[in-house]
């Protein structure tokens, strides 16, 4: 079969660097073979499609028209999910388009598409019920190649306003996040790092306050995320790069200043094959937890924790660390050897 030429950026999996190297190094990798064994995010330049060139506001705005959008409203840029810190707002995609780019009204704006079946996942070509942007859909395609091992989940426009800064979350499904227009900068914590970043569900109490510049009240509030902090990836996408995100990797992305007032991209999720039976099949936003941990984690929430609660605290001190060593010990990697080559 046909070889995908991968222009990759790779962060070094064991030194943790701050972020991906910046040298460019040529890799050829089989039907995706590298992204599925090596668990580790990837900058990649591919082809995506007419996209990069095609969108601009009036060709967007022409095929959108009045489509009715859903947008989160800011008087903030740093997002907070937890604290929603941000309201929601019905939209027709002229006037959102417009107001991103002339700064009326709130100064900060974010859409994510929806299927307009919401019961159904992203998908490019039913924005709207009509059907008459399909054409967005033939505008992105990510290589087939690069696709084979996967089944993709949902596809996923995003624009936001200059400046706007995403909440630290983490997703269930790999991801493929192209940058269309503007620039983004993304932060990554390794999934080693979840017990020192505040999550609860899918989403961080930190919120995006990681992308501010001063972040020492933030150390004082929420200490265990200095350490993560230290081990941080980091990295910028221009247009046309492609971010290989694996999946329970928590992340937050900042639309970086650019003349283009309007930072454009798409996501692809995506599952792999033979873990799919895994997934919650009701899962629109791919950030349901796994089936098995969604039983676990019920348990876990309902039976454990009122149980231990019932005891005096040095039991209950005692059975708790005594859990959290079993736990510990079933997260640690079942086989010895655990370093994974790309096959080139």
């Amino acid at each position: 079969s046909a070889l995908v030429m991968l222009v990759v950026r790779l962060m070094q999996a064991l030194s943790r660097r701050r972020s991906l190297k910046n040298s460019v190094s040529p890799l050829r990798v089989q039907n995706g073979t590298c992204l599925q064994t090596l668990h580790e995010p990837l900058v990649l330049r591919v082809p995506v499609g007419t996209c990069v060139e095609s969108w601009t506001d009036d060709y967007l705005q022409e095929r959108l028209k009045s489509t009715k959008i859903s947008v989160h409203v800011s008087d903030t840029p740093f997002l907070n999910f937890e604290k929603k810190n941000f309201s929601y707002q019905v939209l027709q995609f002229n006037e959102f388009l417009d107001r991103v780019q002339q700064g009326t009204g709130p100064r900060f704006l974010y859409y994510r598409s929806q299927n307009s079946d919401r019961k159904k996942p992203s998908n490019l070509e039913a924005i709207n019920q009509d059907g008459s942007t399909a054409i967005l859909g033939k505008d992105f395609k990510l290589p087939s190649d690069l696709l084979a091992p996967y089944q993709v989940h949902s596809t996923v426009l995003r624009i936001a306003s200059t400046g706007l800064c995403m909440w630290l979350h983490y997703d269930v499904c790999d991801n493929f996040l192209c940058c269309i227009r503007g620039r983004k900068r993304v932060l990554l914590f390794h999934p080693d790092d979840i017990g020192l970043l505040y999550i609860s569900g899918s989403s961080s109490a930190l919120g995006s306050r990681l992308l501010k510049a001063d972040l020492s009240e933030l150390w004082e509030e929420f200490p265990l995320a200095k350490v993560a902090w230290s081990r941080r990836r980091e990295v910028e996408l221009s247009a046309g790069d492609v971010l290989f995100l694996p999946a329970f990797w928590p992340h937050c992305t900042e639309a970086l200043p650019h003349v283009d007032r309007a930072s454009i991209s798409v996501n692809t999720f995506v599952l792999q094959r033979e873990t799919m039976s895994l997934h919650d099949p009701k899962d629109v936003w791919a950030n349901r937890e796994l089936l098995s941990a969604q039983d676990a984690i019920k348990a876990f929430e309902e039976k454990v924790l009122p149980s231990l609660a019932k005891l005096p605290q040095v039991p209950r001190s005692f059975y708790c660390r005594k859990l959290a060593s079993q736990l510990e010990a079933m997260s640690q990697p079942s086989d010895s050897g655990q370093v994974t080559e790309a096959k080139i």
